[in-house]
């Protein structure tokens, strides 16, 4: 029986974009969510590795894979949520695809999308920018070209020293020449580049080029030096294990990778398997041989690129492992918080928790701070009207302030006189002087005849009827109107001798 700690070691390096072709055949290849989904479809399928990141090479990204990575990811939080006909749906899958992962998800699995920066000369000149927009849990920072003076391109030709259809370069180059250009490069990206894993440190090695041991060492404490200062972790890589290498180098290869576990843990620098697998039958190959390793090693912990962090993953657990575990199971989060990043809503889950968090914000607000019921004494806001007493310059005595003030409140109290129903006065009635009934037509006649002129006055300076005036404005009016008794006059006196009737109704429908 295999040993269970084998699916939990982390593959931190794996390519979904397929096996290498020819360097002339080479082309950038788009992402697809559902090729990503279906990557990490196999590994829940035998349910190892259960912590797997895809890592393709810089060469081969394009602008499509943004969106399929952010894509992909969407539907994996469906797939954690239960939600098989959303991820389905999402990634372009089928059903049976999508609750094989999801089952995976719920036993604990966690996959990542990260990148392969290295100097390939084929990549955009933007690649960079393509990786910052797949926000990459995990960089590998690796090195797979050096500058060299070719016999028939010239200087400064890049040379793909682990590729088999260039390695007649190496009897021109020479091994000890091209580990020293190897290093030079590996450091300076180190030093100056972001990243968080230092990808397949003894890949110059793949075609069997080994540096004297002495100098290997000394490659090895100076980029572990670099990695400790920069906070990154080094891969131990399994690819040249499973594939068809004489076992001699395989031997050699493992115990390259042996010294360089135990200086890593020496000092402090964070430890990353990958299987650099280029098809999914590959995932976690060579894990077996690389675990007996880790055990010869005493090393417990190895890290895995979460979020453009490093996570660590114990193979065994430990009493602190326990703890922390049991620590998590009594604080549980319900489906649809920080756990799958949706809302119950969307995942289709009932709302009762919001639910429950609307009563409870609108009992707060019931029961909340409410306005300061106002006193049966105050009819106002305004500050009471005798202000308190402060100090003055006037020259006026105690007892003329105390008079004014009580005048003033006299005043205040005294009731405000009745609205006045009219303007005009009724005057009470005089006695009738016996007086003859032609003198009083006369009389009544030129009364009429000064109604009409000072109405056709008002008439002439303002066409539109205003309201009423007050008794000043009229004596006003009445004064103006004298002042040019003889046109108005002589106007009235022929409205008067045309019809005595009219000059009757005229000034009733004034009033």
């Amino acid at each position: 029986m295999s040993d269970p700690r084998i699916a939990a070691i982390p593959d931190v390096h794996g390519h979904a974009k397929g096996e290498h072709r020819p360097y002339a055949e080479e082309r950038p290849i788009a992402y697809s969510a559902r090729m990503l989904f279906l990557w990490f479809f196999h590994a829940c399928r035998r349910s190892s590795p259960s912590f797997l990141m895809v890592a393709d090479h810089v060469n081969y990204l394009t602008f499509e894979d943004p969106g399929a990575v952010n894509t992909v990811r969407r539907a994996l939080k469906l797939a954690q949520a239960g939600d098989l006909l959303g991820a389905a749906e999402t990634a372009g899958v089928d059903l049976v695809h999508a609750a094989v992962v999801s089952e995976g998800l719920r036993r604990g699995m966690r996959f990542s999308i990260g990148a392969e920066v290295d100097n390939d000369p084929r990549a955009r000149p933007d690649a960079q920018n393509i990786v910052d927009a797949m926000r990459p849990d995990g960089i590998i920072r690796s090195v797979h070209f050096v500058p060299i003076d070719h016999p028939e391109k010239g200087a400064d030709w890049p040379w793909p020293f682990d590729n088999e259809e260039f390695s007649y370069l190496y009897d021109i180059v020479g091994v000890q020449r091209l580990w020293e250009l190897y290093m030079s490069k590996l450091l300076e990206d180190l030093e100056r580049l972001p990243g968080q894993i230092v990808g397949h440190f003894y890949v110059p090695a793949n075609l069997g080029h080994w540096p004297p041991q002495k100098k290997l060492e000394e490659y090895e404490d100076r980029m572990l030096d670099v990695a400790h200062a920069r906070g990154l972790a080094v891969e131990i890589n399994t690819r040249f294990l499973y594939r068809d290498h004489p076992e001699d180098q395989k031997k050699k290869y493992l115990e390259a990778n042996a010294r360089l576990i135990r200086k890593a843990k020496a000092r402090g620098v964070g430890i990353a398997v990958g299987s650099d697998a280029h098809s999914p039958k590959d995932q976690g190959n060579g894990f077996a041989l690389v675990l007996k390793l880790l055990d010869d090693a005493k090393v417990n912990e190895l890290v895995f690129p979460v979020g453009g962090r490093l996570a660590r993953v114990a193979l065994r657990a430990t009493r602190e492992h326990l703890e922390a575990q049991a620590q998590t199971r009594r604080q549980p989060s319900a489906p649809g918080s920080s756990i799958t990043g949706y809302s119950r809503a969307e995942l289709g889950l009932p709302e009762e928790v919001e639910a429950g968090r609307r009563d409870g914000a609108r009992a707060a607000r019931e029961t909340g701070p409410r306005k300061r019921a106002s006193d049966s004494a105050r009819s106002s806001k305004r500050p009471d009207a005798t202000p308190p007493a402060t100090g003055t310059t006037s020259r006026r005595s105690a007892e003329s302030s105390a008079s004014s003030t009580k005048a003033k409140a006299a005043r205040m109290a005294k009731p405000a006189p009745p609205a006045k129903k009219s303007k005009r006065v009724v005057k009470p009635a005089a006695k009738r002087s016996p007086v003859s009934s032609a003198s009083r037509t006369v009389a009544k006649k030129k009364k009429t005849a000064k109604k009409v002129s000072a109405s056709a006055a008002r008439s002439k300076k303002k066409p539109k009827a205003v309201p009423k005036k007050s008794a000043a404005k009229k004596s006003a009016s009445k004064k103006s109107a004298s002042k040019h008794p003889a046109k108005p006059k002589r106007r009235a006196a022929g409205v008067a001798k045309k019809s005595g009737k009219c000059m009757k109704k005229r000034p009733a429908k004034r009033r």
